[in-house]
C-alpha cells in the first residue's frame, strides 16, 4: 500500500533456514532474496540486503562467485520466413563426406525458413527462472553491439560463418529451418537459438590453404558484446541475480570470458575484469533443443550475390546448452561498484590480463594458430545466447488492503493489480489483490480495515519453514472476532490451485495463527517490537507454483 494516509502494518517474514525479511516503520530492511521482494508491492521505500546465493551463504565479493549451468530452456517456435535459392554453389572447400562428393562446380537447391525459428524466452538455472532484463537493457535484454575482432593473418579470409538447423540434406537439396540473415552480427544479435557460429576461434589455415585445419578456419581472436556508455550499474546486493547468458551447440567446448570495465573514445573495450577459464564440463544439462546443423560460409565479402551463405558441411544433432554468468562471477571489488560495459569471449589459449586483453594484435597474448578442438578454439556459439537476464522466479509476498469495513462508498477490491510472475500466479488462481493506492480513504473512528498478505512461489523448488509476522499499525486495534467469535485470522493454506479458506483463532492454541497483544514479547521473527501487537502465522512449506494468503482486520481508534 502506497497511500500514507491509511494506516499500514509492519510485515516481517521468516523462511527457515536461509531466508528472512524484517521490516520496521517507516523503513523496511529486507534480507530475503531481492527478486522475492522486488515485485512484492508492499510499500514504498523498500531497502534490500542480500542474504543468499542460490540458496547458500552470501559470497565475499573479494572472491568471484561461480557461473551456473542452465538446466532448462523455455522456448517458443515461430514460423520462419522462407527464401529459396535453386542452384546454389557449395563452398570451396566443402566436405564431400557431408554432401556426397561436393566440389567446385556442384550445386544444391537451398531453402532457408523451411521450419521454425526457435525463440528463447527464459531459462531455468539453479531451480530459478531467468528472463531478459528489459528494465536494464533494451531491447529485450540483448547487448547493443557485437564486434568480431580479427587478426591480420593473410592466410585466413575475413569470412562469415554460421550454422543453421537443417531439416533435409541430400546432394541436391538442403533445407534449413530458421530464417535467412544478412550476416553474423544480425544473427548473433537475436534471440533465435537454432543458428550460431561453428568453431568460432579456429585460426589454423585449412588444408586447401596449405595448413592442417578445418574448412571452418577464420581469423577471429576476440568477440566483444558491448553495452554502450553509460553501461549498466547493478547494485552489489543484486549482482548474483543479474548477468549474462551464453549458449553453445553441444555444450562441450572450453573458452574464456572477461567483463568489459571501461570503453575508449571509440566505444571499444579499454579495460577488463579478470580473465576467467570455463571448462568443457561447466555447461548445463538442458536438452530441450536439439540442432542437427548445416554449416554455411560467406567467404567473399565483396560478393553480394544471393545467397550470401553457402553450404560447407553438416554436423549431427547436438543439444543447446548454456551457462549463466552473474555479475558477481565476472567482477569483484572495486569494479563491482562501477558500471560494466558488457563482456568479451576468448579462446582457451589466450593468456593475459588487463591491458593485454585490449590489444588483440599482440600475438604473445592472442596466438594466431588456435585450433578448432573442444579444448582450445572450438566454441560453437549459439545466436541469442548472450542476453542480459534477471532472476524472476522465487517466493514472493504481495500485501494489500482488501476491505474497508464501515464506509458507505467502498473502493473496488476485486480487481487484480500489478504485473510480474507472482501476480500472474495469483491471478491464475483467482486471487484478487485489492488496491495498491487508496486516495483519501473514507475511514472513521470505529471503521475496520482488512489487510491481506498473499504468498506466491513462482520458483521450481519448494521453500520450507515460512513464518509470517505482521505488526498491527499504530492508530488501530486488532479485531479478534473479524471472521467469527474468537476467529481473528483468515487464511488459505499453501496450495495449487488455491485451496479453501480457513479461519484461525487468535489464541496460542495449536492452530497456525496467533495474536500477540500490545506489550507482549514478540517472536524473534517480528524484529523490533512496535508495541501494538502482532499477528504471527506459521505457514510451513510453500511448494513450487503454490499460493496462499493471510488476512486480519483492525479497527480504527
Amino acid at each position: 500500500m502506497d497511500d500514507p494516509q491509511l494506516p499500514y502494518s509492519s510485515l516481517t517474514v521468516f523462511v527457515m533456514p536461509q531466508f528472512a525479511i524484517s521490516q520496521m516503520q517507516p523503513r523496511i530492511a529486507v534480507t530475503l532474496l531481492p527478486w522475492v521482494v522486488r515485485s512484492a508491492g508492499l510499500m514504498a521505500g523498500v531497502a534490500l540486503a542480500l542474504a543468499t546465493v542460490f540458496g547458500g551463504a552470501a559470497p565475499a565479493f573479494a572472491q568471484l562467485a561461480p557461473p551456473v549451468g542452465v538446466d532448462q530452456l523455455l522456448i517458443t517456435n515461430q514460423p520462419a520466413d522462407d527464401s529459396f535459392f535453386p542452384g546454389t554453389p557449395y563452398t570451396t572447400p566443402c566436405d564431400p563426406n557431408s554432401f556426397n562428393g561436393c566440389n567446385a562446380g556442384t550445386v544444391t537447391n537451398l531453402t532457408f525458413g523451411a521450419g521454425n525459428n526457435v525463440v528463447l524466452n527464459a531459462v531455468i538455472a539453479a531451480g530459478t527462472r531467468f528472463e531478459p532484463a528489459t528494465d536494464l537493457l533494451p531491447p529485450v535484454g540483448l547487448a547493443q553491439q557485437i564486434v568480431f575482432r580479427r587478426n591480420t593473418d593473410a592466410d585466413l579470409p575475413d569470412r562469415q560463418l554460421l550454422f543453421f538447423e537443417q531439416t533435409t540434406a541430400t546432394p541436391t537439396t538442403l533445407t534449413l529451418a530458421p530464417s535467412q540473415v544478412g550476416g553474423i552480427e544480425e544473427a548473433m544479435l537475436s534471440n533465435i537459438i537454432n543458428r550460431g557460429i561453428d568453431n568460432v576461434f579456429n585460426n589454423v589455415p585449412e588444408v586447401a590453404a596449405g595448413g592442417s585445419g578445418q574448412e571452418t578456419a577464420n581469423n577471429i581472436e576476440r568477440i566483444d558484446y558491448i553495452i554502450s556508455a553509460p553501461g549498466i550499474s547493478v547494485p552489489v546486493a543484486d549482482q548474483e541475480n543479474v548477468g549474462f547468458l551464453i549458449l553453445e551447440r553441444g555444450g562441450n567446448d572450453a573458452f574464456k570470458i572477461a567483463a568489459i570495465t571501461a570503453l575508449d573514445g571509440n566505444g571499444a573495450p579499454a579495460a577488463y575484469g579478470p580473465l576467467i577459464d570455463i571448462g568443457a564440463g561447466d555447461w548445463g544439462a538442458s536438452n530441450e533443443v536439439q540442432v542437427a546443423s548445416a554449416v554455411m560460409r560467406w567467404d567473399d565479402q565483396g560478393d553480394s550475390t544471393q545467397p550470401l551463405f553457402r553450404p560447407s558441411h553438416l554436423v549431427g544433432p547436438q543439444a543447446v546448452q548454456g551457462i549463466f554468468f552473474p555479475i558477481n562471477s565476472l567482477v569483484t571489488d572495486p569494479d563491482n561498484a562501477n558500471p560494466i560495459f558488457g563482456y568479451s569471449l576468448f579462446a582457451v589459449d589466450v593468456n593475459g590480463s588487463g591491458a593485454q586483453l585490449v590489444n588483440f594484435f599482440d600475438t604473445t597474448v592472442f596466438p594466431t594458430n588456435t585450433t578448432g578442438g573442444n579444448a582450445v578454439g572450438g566454441l560453437d556459439l549459439i545466436a541469442g545466447g548472450f542476453g542480459l537476464i534477471r532472476r524472476t522466479g522465487g517466493f514472493s509476498l504481495v500485501k494489500r488492503v482488501t476491505d474497508l469495513l464501515g464506509p458507505a462508498t467502498l473502493p473496488d477490491f476485486s480487481q487484480v493489480l500489478g504485473t510480474g510472475s507472482n501476480i500472474d500466479l495469483l491471478r491464475n488462481n483467482n486471487l484478487g489483490q485489492g488496491q495498491i493506492t487508496i486516495a483519501d480513504p473514507p475511514v472513521q473512528t470505529g471503521n475496520g480495515i482488512e489487510y491481506t498478505i498473499y504468498l506466491a512461489n513462482t520458483d521450481t523448488v519448494s521453500v520450507a519453514g515460512v513464518e509470517v509476522c505482521d505488526q498491527i499499525p499504530a492508530g488501530t486495534t486488532f479485531n479478534p472476532d473479524g471472521y467469527g467469535p474468537g476467529l481473528g485470522i483468515e487464511a488459505i493454506a499453501s496450495s495449487s490451485p488455491a485451496g479453501p479458506t480457513v479461519t484461525y483463532t487468535s489464541a496460542a492454541d495449536g492452530d497456525p495463527g496467533t495474536f500477540f497483544p500490545p506489550g507482549a514479547a514478540l517472536p524473534a521473527v517480528c524484529g523490533a517490537n512496535q508495541n501494538n501487537g502482532a499477528v504471527v502465522v506459521t505457514v510451513g512449506p510453500v511448494n513450487a507454483n503454490q499460493v496462499g494468503l493471510i488476512s486480519f482486520q483492525t479497527t480504527v481508534n
